[in-house]
């Protein structure tokens, strides 16, 4: 009986260091989801900003097009 009882005490002071690490990893990976999640949404943004700033650029460059043919 003692050996069984030494035993598991054993077996579970050996699981906590292991579990520990486990519970941290796990909280590192979702603080990682997270992370990524507010990373993916902010190139999403950036695409589209880019898309707006290329259309106003796409028009300023048909504008100056424009006035230099009137100039020529």
């Amino acid at each position: 009986m003692d050996n069984t009882i030494m035993t598991l005490l054993g077996f579970i002071g050996a699981l906590i260091p292991i579990l520990t690490v486990v519970i941290k990893l796990n909280n590192t990976i979702t603080e990682l989801n997270s992370t990524m999640k507010c990373v993916q949404q902010q190139i999403v943004e950036s695409k589209q900003d880019r898309g707006e700033i290329r259309d106003v650029i796409n028009d300023h460059e048909t504008r100056i097009t424009v006035l230099e043919k009137r100039r020529a």
